[in-house]
């Protein structure tokens, strides 16, 4: 009955709006009891009957419409169009994500790469994750490996990676409030996780915290038909043994979001 509802108020908005199922769909996710819908050009109008349709037919606290990214910190423009705002949990592979859904992103698109680096760790390894934010990778890896050193330079990231930390008895994982550039550490990691889109900027960094041989995993957007153009990039250097690439996701018309996986011998 519910999932008909459903579909049924979803025919109903994308009649009002003049849009497909199919259109409507690629544009909103469900995020614990809250749904975050992307800016387009069909909804750029009746959001109030948009957001009060959702709001009593998917039986959620709030609807939520995301405009946007910005800064190096990569806080979301979302704006709540109806509904009541607040933290929200949101439940994958038995792990607990809690969130302010108007200043965090959670990507569901990003989870068999959380699933996937669970599988490529070993148990006495350390890890640590450069860019954090709440937990994503951060936190199910905790529970494969010896210790997992989790940074991020945003506050309001920290404060809910320590709420999940908690959340999730993450005993092993170190939260670290700060630039990711600058800790006070050497060669101290066997695997780093970059999952921010600049990574690349903050190489040298990894290197420094990275033991004589290990892993890196980079994260980037790249034009699509240009991966082995990328992949070559990363072979010549001479740190670098061998290297690899895949998608995680599309991110535009263009570009995909991929994972550089980097095995590194440092001289």
């Amino acid at each position: 009955m519910g999932i008909l509802v459903r579909n049924d108020a979803i025919s109903i908005v994308c009649r009002k709006l003049g849009i497909s199922k199919e259109q409507f769909r690629q544009n909103y996710e469900i995020i614990g009891n809250s749904m975050i819908i992307r800016e387009d050009d069909e909804f750029g109008t009746d959001e109030r009957s948009l957001g009060r349709a959702m709001l009593s037919s998917f039986k959620l606290w709030g609807i939520y419409k995301y405009t946007g990214i910005h800064g190096s910190r990569r806080i979301p423009s979302v704006k709540m169009i109806s509904g009541i705002h607040t933290d929200v949990v949101q439940s994958e592979d038995g792990i607990l994500y809690m969130l302010d859904p108007k200043k965090i992103m959670f990507s569901k698109g990003n989870k068999k790469e959380r699933h996937l680096l669970t599988q490529m760790v070993s148990e006495k390894e350390t890890i640590l994750d450069m860019f954090a934010g709440i937990g994503y990778f951060s936190i199910p890896l905790s529970f494969k490996v010896r210790k997992v050193y989790s940074c991020d330079v945003n506050p309001d990231s920290f404060h809910y990676l320590m709420m999940n930390k908690r959340l999730n008895t993450a005993n092993n994982l170190v939260p670290m409030l700060g630039d990711s550039s600058m800790l006070p550490m050497e060669e101290f990691a066997d695997r780093i996780v970059m999952g921010h889109f600049d990574s690349h900027r903050y190489l040298n960094s990894a290197l420094k915290y990275l033991k004589k041989k290990g892993s890196i995993h980079l994260h980037q957007l790249v034009r699509r038909g240009d991966e082995l153009i990328m992949v070559k990039k990363y072979r010549s250097y001479g740190f670098v043994t061998n290297a690899k690439i895949r998608k995680v996701k599309s991110y535009s018309p263009s570009h995909d979001h991929v994972v550089l996986d980097l095995e590194v011998i440092k001289h």
